[in-house]
């Protein structure tokens, strides 16, 4: 297996640059890829998710040196974050590598995170609504051991600055993949890729990919779509590549943001991978003001954009449909294209929108919960509660891998890059939107609307946040929730979700995500018993080794299992 940070470049590149710029990869499957989060989240389950850390245990309240995570590569460390009033207290930050002793990188949370530390500069350092994050990505070859020293705090419990949150998000990768550690220095290859990365950044809103010549364009022309109407925008034969979406509602008001639905159907299924209401696939509407991020924006020359990579094999149909009482008017909608050929490990993108009320006693708002394999790569949260306290941001986000291991954050907004309520209270006067931003947006994250009022009393705060690196990979499930216990009953959630899963494949029998000869052996058995292995992987739908769906397993199964074994 190729190396999941290096496509079609050297082995000595500073891993994570490419993982940007090479956009068809943001939906590869991440083989043998695990995620994590080193943060300072309450072990406890309570809401003290600072001042922890990996040794020693428990919170901790005097000045001491502290191992924020020992990790095992080789890896990647894609995020490091902490609130911008925590930062400027200046946290040691230090960084040892490959079981060396003296560390790499030793300097503090506030030169660090205000891009005064060797190349980690603007834009993949910036400040933003109360908090800051550093994105340059920090490789590991064999081992990585973060340390801090935390400072006092005052005993009874209260309030103070030294608070220490914080957040390192991380991707451990199989063995054999090649990953140089940091060396401190960039080679002009590194510097190449990290100034690729800087232009991809600067010209957010344009195609991630650029133009590309080959590339079709469908366009439909402006017209009305009747209520329980739907209008086909795009049946494409496969295999190819989507490469952009576009629907332009120029007039449309919140209403017909929320009718009007996109509908995305792959292959011959006939469930819609995405159906989700226009308004919240784009972030559109609702006071939210036109923006621009790296994927997804409604600030784009064609209307609101999606430039997330929909590969696809056979077929892709793309559609609009009104569920609302009324006619919405459809101003234009684009789809591009590139048919070629799309190997195995392009997985399909899904969207699901949820929507809650928080009812008594509930604890999470679940964004998602999917079974297969696959990448999850971000979502947009819609927050509302008739309340002048920002309480609703105090919830964790939380995502379970697997039945197996989770990832905890610290609060809601810091989730998405965010610190202190997005900058309404612990306020550092020096942030580019200065304190209180009704919005702030940026490439991965951002707010789109916040607020908050007395009479009647209501808080609210919309907001997105992708991970396009720091994506968190999946072999069997995946669920993505986010505390809303601090809320109160009746609060408004809303979220749309997306990932990245692997279809199906006939001849995958021991649903590995792979056909190759591994699948022999389950293949002759089902040949032989007919009973298949369906008790061990009830989800996989190719178990039974019926490859060509007739009904039955006999040779007749060996043509297409062979065929895909070829591609």
């Amino acid at each position: 297996m190729g190396s999941p940070l290096l496509s079609g470049s050297a082995a000595a590149q500073v891993p994570g640059y490419s993982t940007y710029t090479d956009w068809r990869d943001w939906a590869r499957l991440k083989r043998g890829a695990t995620a994590g989060l080193a943060s300072s989240y309450d072990r406890t389950g309570e809401n003290d998710d600072f001042s922890q850390y990996e040794s020693p245990a428990g919170l901790i309240i005097t000045e001491t040196p502290c191992t924020v995570g020992t990790l095992a590569g080789p890896g990647v460390v894609w995020r490091f974050w902490m609130p911008h009033l925590t930062s400027n207290q200046g946290f040691v930050v230090r960084l040892y590598f490959d079981g060396e002793e003296t560390p790499r990188i030793d300097t503090t949370s506030n030169a660090l995170l205000t891009g005064n530390y060797s190349y980690f500069e603007a834009p993949l350092v910036n400040t933003f609504a109360g908090g800051q994050v550093c994105y340059e990505p920090i490789a590991f070859g064999q081992a990585l051991r973060i340390e801090t020293v935390n400072k006092p705090l005052p005993p009874d419990g209260g309030w103070h600055r030294n608070r220490h949150y914080y957040q390192y998000a991380y991707t451990l990768y199989p063995a054999p993949t090649p990953v140089t550690s940091y060396t401190g220095v960039l080679t002009p290859e590194q510097q190449a890729g990290r100034a690729a990365v800087t232009a991809l950044f600067g010209g957010v809103g344009q195609h991630p990919a650029g133009s590309s010549p080959t590339a079709i364009r469908l366009s439909v022309a402006a017209q009305t779509v009747a209520a329980g109407d739907s209008l086909p925008v795009a049946d494409l034969a496969g295999p190819g590549v989507v490469r952009q979406l576009n629907v332009r509602m120029d007039a449309a008001d919140d209403a017909d943001l929320a009718g009007l639905r996109l509908r995305v159907y792959y292959d011959e299924d006939a469930t819609p991978a995405i159906d989700v209401p226009v308004g919240d696939f784009f972030g559109a509407g609702r006071q939210r003001p036109l923006y621009r991020s790296l994927p997804l924006g409604t600030d784009g020359p064609d209307g609101f954009y999606c430039y997330w990579p929909l590969p696809f094999h056979r077929a892709v149909r793309v559609g609009l449909h009104n569920s609302g009482a009324q006619p919405v008017t459809m101003d234009g909608a684009v789809v591009e294209y590139e048919p070629g050929p799309v190997d195995n490990d392009f997985c399909y993108l899904h969207a699901v929108v949820q929507a809650d009320l928080r009812a008594d006693g509930q604890v999470y708002h679940t964004l998602l919960t999917a079974t297969g394999r696959g990448h999850y790569v971000g979502n947009l949260l819609y927050v509302e509660d008739d309340n002048y306290y920002f309480g609703m941001l105090e919830g964790d986000d939380v995502i379970l891998v697997d039945g197996e291991r989770g990832l905890y954050g610290t609060g809601l907004e810091d989730a998405y890059n965010g610190g202190y309520y997005y900058n309404w209270v612990g306020v550092q006067s020096d942030e580019p939107e200065g304190a209180a931003p009704r919005s702030a947006i940026r490439p991965l994250s951002g707010i789109l609307y916040v607020d908050r009022h007395w009479g009647p009393a209501h808080a609210r705060a919309d907001q997105y946040r992708w991970r396009v690196a720091d994506c968190v990979p999946f072999t069997r499930s995946l669920e993505v929730l986010v505390e809303n216990r601090y809320a109160q009953v009746g609060s408004r959630w809303t979220s749309v979700a997306f990932w990245y899963q692997q279809p199906p494949l006939p001849g995958d029998l021991n649903c590995d995500g792979a056909v190759n000869f591994d699948d022999i052996n389950p293949f002759v058995a089902a040949l032989v018993s007919q009973t298949g292995y369906e008790s061990q992987y009830p989800d996989c739908r190719w178990l039974n080794g019926d490859t060509n769906g007739d009904g039955t397993v006999n040779f007749d199964d060996i043509n297409p299992f062979v065929a895909l074994l070829a591609r």
